[in-house]
């Protein structure tokens, strides 16, 4: 029988690979391109969704009580190339996978997680959040995505799903 986790973890495996796929074509416009004057250079989305699964990790976890927290670790993680923040994002992804490691079934269930920015929230299970954090780097995905499509560069549907 495959347990919960491993669920969790295959989906998230799959969304990374996919979001890996999408970075690696990020190498074809520059790196400070925006969509608008509003939006983030494409260097600012790639280094936020390299850290995605770490960040997201500190988050539910309580390690990062604070937004401040974030930031820093944030700042210390960005990086200037592709190939470093793809390193990042291995990184990152390494992080996940050892952190839900030895965590069993009844863990991954158990409603004890609350995250800084909703502090009036009701109490979380990871299988919640795990969920949400792959939701996160999906949504980044598309528009990185979207930046690349904009930019004529050579995507279509199977390089958003990481074929």
């Amino acid at each position: 029988m495959t347990s919960i986790k491993n669920i969790l973890i295959a989906f998230f495996d799959d969304e990374a690979k996919e979001v890996r796929s999408v970075i690696e074509k990020v190498r074809t416009i520059p790196l400070d391109a925006k969509l608008t004057a509003e939006t983030r250079t494409v260097l600012e989305l790639i280094n936020h969704i390299a850290q995605i699964p770490r960040i997201d990790v500190n988050i539910y976890s309580g390690k990062f009580p604070s937004g401040e927290d974030t930031r820093k670790t944030e700042e210390e993680l960005n990086r200037k190339s592709v190939d470093d923040v793809l390193k990042v994002f291995d990184e990152s992804c390494q992080y996940l996978k050892t952190y839900f490691k030895d965590m069993t079934d009844d863990e991954i269930l158990e409603k004890k997680l609350r995250p800084f920015y909703e502090p009036d929230s009701q109490l979380q299970s990871w299988d919640h959040f795990l969920s949400k954090l792959a939701a996160h780097l999906a949504l980044h995905k598309g528009v990185l995505w979207s930046y690349l499509k904009i930019a004529k560069s050579d995507v279509n549907m199977f390089t958003y799903y990481g074929r």
